[in-house]
């Protein structure tokens, strides 16, 4: 899983780093914008990540689609 973010984009929900804090933070220091932590994280993250991908309110956060593994 790759992940981008643009930053440009970002409205400081904050949703990203409440669902996937190993994976982005929103630093107050920053505004609130959100900074990408892992742009490669494990598979531990994944479902994650792609929950912050779907929260996020301006789609700053995109996903290179790879295939979701199966569950076990």
């Amino acid at each position: 899983m790759k992940i981008t973010v643009h930053s440009a984009m970002c409205v400081a929900s904050g949703n990203c780093s409440r669902v996937a804090p190993d994976v982005f933070q929103n630093r107050e220091e920053n505004g609130g914008f959100v900074e990408l932590r892992d742009s490669n994280p494990p598979e531990s993250e994944w479902d994650a990540a792609r929950e912050a991908e779907y929260l996020c309110p301006s789609g700053t956060i995109q996903i290179e689609n790879q295939p979701i593994p199966p569950r076990q």
